[in-house]
C-alpha cells in the first residue's frame, strides 16, 4: 500500500472513529463543537476525512467532550501514537519549522481600519515604545473603547519589513484549551501542525508579533500561552486586548480611556477639537456627506459626546442612526440609548454590535456580589468613594470587608473606573461610564424594591456624614474633612434627591447646611449647591433656617462669578437671620463684600457695624473671617489702610486656637502693601499665601497671581511670566477671585514685550469676564490698561477718549482707581483732556457703559 494509501486509511479510520462516538454520545456536530470549543467546520471536515493529521490539542478537547476515560487511543486513531509525522503544508504560504521567519509574510489576519483611529497619537506612541521594550503588554478598558483598533494600529506602526504581524481573533474561541489552535489557525498552519511550538521556534527579536485580540472570556488560556511565549521564545512579542488583565509578572498594562469631551458647549474651537466630536462627524459623513460641523450645530453635538461618555462604539453607533435621525433627535432619544443603539453594525464580535451586547457582556462574566454591587454604585452618581460605597451598598450578598476587593474586581474587568485627579485632594474615588451606570441601574431596578431601599439608604447615609461634619469648620484638619465630603457630592444630590420626591424638606435642608463648605471647592459642584439651597429655602418652615440656606447660597454664587445672584441672596437672608449669629454675621459679610464689588455705597456704610459685632461674637474664627471680608471690601474701594487694620486684625487672630491661615486674607495683604508701595512687605504677605496654600491645591491660580504682580512691579519680567503661565492654564478650569488679575498682568508683560496683539486679546478677556461675573469695582484696575493697549495699536482717539472718561471718574467718582491702575492711565494720558458730564448719577453702570466702549474699540 503506497504511502499516500496510508495516509487515507488513517484519516478515514479517525474519522469512523470520531463519527460513532459523536453518535453513541447522542450529539450533533454543532453540540459537540459547543462543548469542544471548536469550530462546526472543523468537526464536519474531521468527520468527512479531510483532515490528515488533527491537532492533538484539538482531539484532546474532542476527547473531553466526548467523556472519554482513555484518550490513548484516540490520540493513536488521530496519527498522535510514538510515531511521529512530518508537518503536512496546505496550498497557501504556512509557516512550518522549516520555515520558521519567512519574508514577505508581513501580516496575517485583521488589517487595521485606515481612519479606525482618532485621538489617539499619544497613546500609539507610547504603546509603540513599550511593544519595543516589552515582550507582553495588555490593552485594557470597557467594551467599545477601541483597544482593538488601537492595537492593530500599534502593530502596524511597530513591525517592519521582516517582521509578520499575526491577528488572533478570540471571539469565538469557546474553551481555555482552544487558544492554541486558535493561533495556530491564524497562523495559516497546515491542519496537522499540532504544536504551537513548531511555528514560534527559531524567531529573531522584533520578528513575530502576535495580537490576541478579544481575550476576557478565555484569560486563563490566553495567559497560559503568552506566558510560554514570553518565557521561551524571546523572538516574539505578544499584545493583548482585553477587558481584565492577564496577570502575569512580566505583563505591562496599559487602560485605554474614553475619548476626550468637550468640557463647554460655547467655545466652538475646543468642541471641534475634541477628539470625541471629531470622530462622532468623521462617522457621520459617512452616511451624511453634507454633515459638517458649525458654530450652530457644536453645542448638541458636544452635550451628545458627553452624554456617549466619549466612548467610541457609543459614538459609532450613535453617527449610524445619523442618517434617517438629526443630531438634536439622538441627543433627546439618549434616555432610552439602550434601544436607539442597537445597531445597524454588521461587523467585529457579535458580543459588540450592540450597546447593549457589549455592557451585558461584561456583566453577566461577573460573580453575584460584584454583579450586586455594580448595580448598587449605579444610585451613587459618580464619582464616588470607598467609604460612600461601603456605607450605602452593603447588605447580602455583599459582605462589608469584601467591598475593596469588589470593587478591584470591577476595576479590573473595566466595568468601574478609578479618578486618578486630585487624588491627592480626594483619596480614591471611582466612577461609572454613563453607559454602564444606566445598564446597571436597569438591573438593580429590575430587582423589586431594591432600588427604592439603596436610595432611601443615600438619604440615611449622607444625614450621618454631614451630622459628622459639625464643628469641621474649626478643626485642624477641616480642609481635608471638607475635601473628603467633597468627593461624594454626586451622592448628596442622589440623597437631596430622594428626599425633595419624598417631600422631606427639613432633611433636605440638614444636609444641605452640614454640606455647604464642601459645595466650594468646584465651581460646576457649587451650582448644585445654590440650586439645592434656594430650593430647600422656599420649603422650611422654620424662617431663620431659610435664611442660612439663602446665605450658602450666595455665598456658592459669589465662588461661581454670579455676584448679582450672590447680592440677592444676601440680602433676603440678612432679613430673616438675627445679625449677632454666626450665620447672621456669614450673611452681612456677604452682603458687604457682593455690594462692594457692584459699588454700592450702602455696603460700605454697613462696615463699621458688621466688624463692631463681629468683635463681640464669642466665635474668634467667625470674627477674623468676617473682618478679613470687610478688609477685601475696603481694599476694592481704595480704603487701603482700613483695609490694612481689619486684614492685620485677622493676622494677629492666628494665634487662637481654631484660626487657620487663608491664602486669600494673605493675598489681600500682598495687595495693600503693594498699593503702598511697600514691596518687601508685599512680597513677605505672597510667600506667606503660598506656603498656606496645599500643595496639591488645583485652583493655584489665586497665589501664582499674586506672586506674579509682585515680581513685576520688583521689574523680574521672567519670573513673573512664569508665574502667569504657571497659573494662565487654570483659569480656564475654574472661577476664583483674582484670576482677572492674571489677565491684567499678562497684558502689561505682554506690551512690555511689543506683543500689542497679545496684550489686546488678554485685556479684552478680561474685561468680558469681569461684565459676565459683574465684579464692576475691578474693572476700574482694568480700564487704564485698555487705554495703554489702545494706544500701542496705534488707537489714539480711542484711547484719548476712554482716557478723558477715567480721568472723569477719578477727579469726581467713588470710589477712586488704585494707584497702580493709575499709574498706568497717567502714562498714557499725555493728550487727553478731562471729559465733560461727571459725576454720573449710578456708578456701576458707568463703569458698564466705559467697559462695553472698550470692548468695541478694541474688536
Amino acid at each position: 500500500m503506497s504511502d499516500a494509501d496510508g495516509r487515507a486509511d488513517g484519516r478515514r479510520g479517525f474519522a469512523d472513529l470520531l463519527l460513532d462516538l459523536r453518535v453513541q454520545a447522542g450529539l450533533s456536530q454543532e453540540e459537540l463543537a459547543d462543548r469542544a470549543g471548536l469550530s462546526v467546520r472543523s468537526i464536519r471536515e474531521m468527520e468527512a476525512g479531510r483532515v490528515a493529521r488533527p491537532r492533538k490539542d484539538s482531539v484532546r478537547l474532542l476527547a473531553s467532550a466526548l467523556g472519554l476515560q482513555d484518550t490513548a487511543q484516540f490520540l493513536a486513531a488521530a496519527g498522535h501514537g510514538a510515531a511521529r509525522r512530518v508537518v503536512q503544508p496546505v496550498a497557501h504560504p504556512v509557516v512550518s519549522v522549516a520555515d520558521p521567519a519567512p519574508t514577505g509574510l508581513r501580516w496575517r489576519g485583521t488589517r487595521p481600519i485606515p481612519d479606525g483611529l482618532v485621538g489617539r497619537e499619544q497613546e500609539l506612541f507610547e504603546l509603540e515604545g513599550l511593544l519595543r521594550q516589552n515582550r507582553l503588554v495588555t490593552l485594557v478598558g470597557p467594551g467599545g473603547v477601541g483597544k482593538t483598533e488601537l492595537a492593530l494600529a500599534a502593530a502596524d506602526r511597530f513591525s517592519g519589513a521582516d517582521t509578520t504581524v499575526v491577528v488572533v481573533d478570540l471571539t469565538t474561541v469557546q474553551r481555555d484549551a482552544a487558544v492554541p489552535s486558535a493561533i495556530l489557525d491564524a497562523f495559516g498552519t497546515a491542519p496537522g501542525t499540532s504544536d504551537l511550538d513548531d511555528v514560534l521556534s527559531g524567531r529573531r527579536p522584533g520578528d513575530l508579533v502576535i495580537v490576541e485580540d478579544n481575550a476576557e472570556h478565555v484569560l486563563d488560556g490566553v495567559a497560559t500561552v503568552a506566558n510560554r511565549m514570553v518565557r521561551s521564545f524571546p523572538g516574539v512579542g505578544v499584545l493583548v486586548t482585553s477587558r481584565i488583565p492577564l496577570g502575569l509578572p512580566d505583563e505591562v498594562v496599559r487602560r485605554v480611556q474614553v475619548l476626550g469631551v468637550p468640557a463647554n458647549d460655547e467655545n466652538f474651537e475646543e468642541i471641534a477639537a475634541s477628539p470625541a466630536v471629531e470622530m462622532f462627524c468623521r462617522r457621520v459623513a459617512r452616511v451624511r456627506p453634507d454633515f459638517v460641523l458649525t458654530p450652530a450645530t457644536a453645542p448638541t453635538v458636544a452635550r451628545l459626546c458627553r452624554r456617549l461618555d466619549g466612548l467610541p462604539l457609543a459614538l459609532e453607533l450613535a453617527a449610524a442612526r445619523a442618517g434617517s435621525l438629526s443630531v438634536e433627535t439622538i441627543l433627546e432619544a439618549l434616555d432610552d440609548r439602550f434601544r436607539l443603539l442597537s445597531g445597524p453594525r454588521r461587523f467585529g464580535a457579535p458580543h459588540q454590535r450592540t450597546l447593549a451586547d457589549t455592557i451585558a457582556w461584561s456583566v453577566d462574566a461577573l460573580s453575584d456580589p460584584a454583579r450586586q454591587l455594580l448595580y448598587r454604585c449605579s444610585v451613587l452618581g459618580s464619582p464616588f468613594t470607598l467609604e460612600a460605597v461601603a456605607g450605602v451598598c452593603t447588605g447580602a450578598p455583599i459582605d462589608g470587608l469584601d467591598v475593596p476587593m469588589l470593587l478591584a474586581e470591577l476595576v479590573d474587568k473595566s466595568l468601574l473606573q478609578p479618578v486618578h485627579e486630585f487624588e491627592q485632594l480626594y483619596g480614591a474615588r471611582y466612577k461609572l461610564l454613563e453607559t454602564i451606570r444606566e445598564h446597571a441601574y436597569a438591573g438593580l431596578s429590575s430587582q423589586g424594591g431594591d432600588l427604592v431601599e439603596f436610595r432611601d439608604r443615600a438619604i440615611a447615609w449622607c444625614s450621618t456624614y454631614v451630622a459628622g461634619l459639625e464643628g469641621a469648620w474649626s478643626s485642624p484638619d477641616r480642609d481635608r474633612q471638607y475635601r473628603a465630603a467633597h468627593a461624594n457630592s454626586a451622592l448628596f444630590e442622589v440623597a437631596l434627591e430622594r428626599a425633595a420626591e419624598l417631600g422631606e424638606w427639613d432633611t433636605a435642608a440638614r444636609i444641605v447646611l452640614g454640606f455647604r463648605i464642601a459645595w466650594q471647592y468646584q465651581a460646576s459642584v457649587a451650582e448644585s449647591g445654590i440650586r439645592w439651597a434656594t430650593l430647600c429655602a422656599s420649603h422650611v418652615s422654620d424662617k431663620e433656617v431659610s435664611g442660612r440656606l439663602l446665605a450658602i447660597a450666595g455665598r456658592l454664587s459669589s465662588l461661581t462669578g454670579d455676584i448679582r445672584g450672590a447680592r440677592r441672596h444676601y440680602g433676603e437672608a440678612r432679613t430673616l437671620i438675627p445679625g449677632e449669629t454666626e450665620m447672621g454675621l456669614v450673611a452681612r459679610g456677604g452682603w458687604v463684600s457682593s455690594g462692594s464689588h457692584l459699588l454700592d455705597t450702602q455696603s460700605l456704610a454697613e462696615v463699621p457695624a458688621l466688624v463692631d459685632d463681629a468683635r463681640k461674637h464669642g466665635d474668634v474664627q467667625r470674627s477674623a473671617t468676617v473682618q478679613a471680608i470687610c478688609g477685601l471690601a475696603l481694599l476694592r474701594w481704595g480704603r487701603l489702610e482700613e483695609a490694612k487694620e481689619l486684614l492685620l486684625a485677622w493676622e494677629a487672630a492666628l494665634v487662637n486656637p481654631g484660626v487657620y491661615p487663608d491664602e486669600i486674607a494673605y493675598m489681600a495683604l500682598s495687595r495693600v502693601d503693594l498699593e503702598l508701595g511697600n514691596l518687601s512687605a508685599a512680597r513677605h504677605w505672597a510667600v506667606l499665601a503660598r506656603d498656606s496654600q496645599a500643595s496639591d491645591d488645583p485652583e493655584r491660580t489665586k497665589v501664582a497671581g499674586c506672586l506674579a504682580m509682585v515680581e513685576f512691579h520688583d521689574g523680574q519680567y521672567d519670573e513673573a511670566r512664569a508665574l502667569l503661565d504657571q497659573a494662565d492654564a487654570d483659569i480656564r478650569g475654574h472661577r476664583g477671585y483674582f484670576d482677572y488679575l492674571v489677565m491684567l498682568y499678562r497684558s502689561r508683560l505682554a506690551r512690555a514685550a511689543g506683543e500689542v496683539e497679545q496684550a489686546q486679546l488678554t485685556i479684552r478677556d478680561a474685561v468680558n469676564r469681569l461684565l459676565l461675573e459683574g465684579r464692576v469695582v475691578y474693572l476700574l484696575e482694568v480700564l487704564p490698561e485698555a487705554v495703554a493697549v489702545l494706544h500701542a495699536l496705534g488707537r489714539s482717539d480711542a484711547g484719548d477718549a476712554l482716557c478723558g472718561q477715567l480721568l472723569a471718574w477719578q477727579r469726581s467718582m467713588d470710589p477712586p482707581m488704585l494707584p497702580t491702575a493709575w499709574a498706568v492711565l497717567q502714562e498714557s494720558c499725555e493728550s487727553a483732556s478731562v471729559a465733560d458730564g461727571w459725576p454720573e448719577p449710578d456708578p456701576a453702570a458707568a463703569v458698564q457703559r466705559l467697559a462695553n466702549d472698550v470692548l468695541a474699540a478694541l474688536s
